[in-house]
């Protein structure tokens, strides 16, 4: 029996797996990959980053002044306002008036520059949670690979024991036979390997639910034919545990969560300056180009202005009648009803809030590394006491049975040694990924990427 603990030993260090591999398997990479392309929250955060981007852009071009044109043509009969000749007269009229204006501020408190630096934040707030998003994304993408490996190697190990446990049954039915054994053991032996193979049933399935639940992550809808590669796992004895002071200020200057809520209070602290710019005179300038014309207009190099004979076109009269003007003017706040403070303190106590949030990522980062960092180390500490666990298991599982082959062990002492040996497999694999899974979390942290 010393084959099954040789085995556990390859399915241990060298994961190199019994799956076979082939060009249709999914790489990390590629699952990672897939996942965020076809993740919906991920495409809807984009549309809120593109939005975003559009808000920013059009702060600056608030800056710039504006321009706008006017035309108005009206058709009039009685007595109107004849607007050519400003006479009031009964006859049909046709005239109309055409222009440009244009407005700028000049100061208002920094009102747009700080509408500006407020947009420009929001929108490095949104670019932030898209990348932490897609970190989550990658996060849990990692957590179904792993885990769905994780379960490959219990369904080998249980697939093992049905193994060994048939060979166990037809080594007793030759006892039996040529009369060494009585039938009670046979029965005994039999019903060791069914519950062997309900065993491994249990960890097919499994394994099965680990595959899907890894393709909800991913998205992938069709199962046939889906299968991950069987990676080249390090050694757990290998791998260092990086210090966690270390993780946690690197995390917390680079970590996307952290930057977001960072941008996020740069953002009302903007809004804030905003709103107290309303307290301020807004300065502003206006520039204006207009004319009119009217039929009822005579032409000013006429001969005779009581019998005119010389046409009067339109755009002889838009030339001769512009009017343009220049004008600066000063709008002073006095009383709005206390608006402003009311706005005011509305965005202080946004501010204040921004800054909770931004205390609190912090406090939810420190404690996820704690969380971590602890789980790493404990990892550590069960992969050895695994490691020893199923060397002892393994000697008495071969002891146990040589007492049974010889008549001196009984079927129950045979069948508790070769459950200790699964157990004790099956816990060595289990800490083996945990160790795996959270050092290598830490590692991503340190933005080291996740690797095999």
């Amino acid at each position: 029996m010393k084959k099954i603990f040789q085995i556990a030993m390859v399915l241990l260090v060298s994961a190199t797996g019994v799956w076979g591999q082939s060009d249709s398997l999914w790489s990390l990479d590629q699952c990672i990959d897939h996942a965020i392309q076809y993740n919906l929250q991920v495409k809807r955060q984009e549309l809120v980053l593109k939005s975003t981007g559009q808000d920013h852009r059009q702060s600056k071009l608030n800056l710039l002044p504006n321009l706008n044109g006017s035309i108005e043509h009206q058709l009039g009969t009685g007595r109107v306002l004849d607007r050519g000749t400003y006479e009031w007269k009964n006859a049909n009229v046709s005239q109309g008036d055409l222009g440009m204006q244009s407005n700028l501020t000049l100061f208002n408190g920094l009102q747009g520059l700080n509408s500006m630096k407020m947009y420009k934040a929001n929108y490095q707030m949104s670019m932030e949670d898209l990348k932490a998003m897609v970190d989550d994304i990658t996060i849990q993408v990692v957590t179904g690979y792993l885990d769905l490996l994780r379960n490959r190697e219990l369904a080998d190990v249980a697939e093992l024991k049905v193994g060994v446990t048939r060979k166990q049954v037809e080594r007793m039915k030759r006892l039996v036979e040529v009369g060494n054994e009585p039938k009670g053991k046979l029965l005994e032996v039999n019903a060791q390997l069914s519950a062997a193979k309900y065993a491994f049933t249990q960890a097919v399935n499994a394994r099965d639910i680990a595959k899907l639940t890894l393709m909800h992550v991913m998205n992938a809808t069709d199962n046939r034919g889906f299968d991950i590669e069987t990676p080249v796992l390090p050694d757990p004895s290998t791998l260092l545990i990086p210090e966690l002071d270390s993780v946690f200020q690197y995390a917390l200057l680079n970590l996307p969560q952290i930057k977001s809520k960072k941008f996020g209070v740069e953002s009302k602290e903007r809004y804030l300056a905003m709103q107290k710019g309303q307290r301020s005179p807004q300065l502003y300038a206006s520039g204006l180009v207009y004319s009119n014309y009217s039929d009822g207009l005579i032409n000013p190099l006429d001969p005779d202005p009581s019998n005119p004979s010389l046409d009067y076109p339109i755009n002889e009269q838009v030339r001769n009648n512009q009017y343009k003007q220049l004008s600066m003017g000063l709008s002073i706040p006095i009383f709005n009803r206390w608006q402003v403070q009311t706005d005011i303190n509305k965005a202080k106590l946004d501010l204040q809030d921004a800054e909770y949030q931004y205390d609190d990522a912090i406090l939810v980062l420190e404690q996820t590394l704690q969380q971590y960092h602890t789980e790493a180390v404990a990892a550590s500490d069960n992969y050895v006491s695994a490691l020893e666990s199923v060397a002892n298991s393994d000697e008495a599982f071969r002891f146990a049975e040589e007492r049974f082959l010889v008549g001196t062990g009984t079927s129950l002492e045979l069948q508790e040694a070769r459950n200790l040996l699964y157990e004790s497999t099956s816990d060595m694999i289990t800490a083996k990924y945990v160790l795996i899974f959270y050092t290598k979390i830490l590692d991503f942290y340190m933005g080291r990427g996740i690797q095999f």
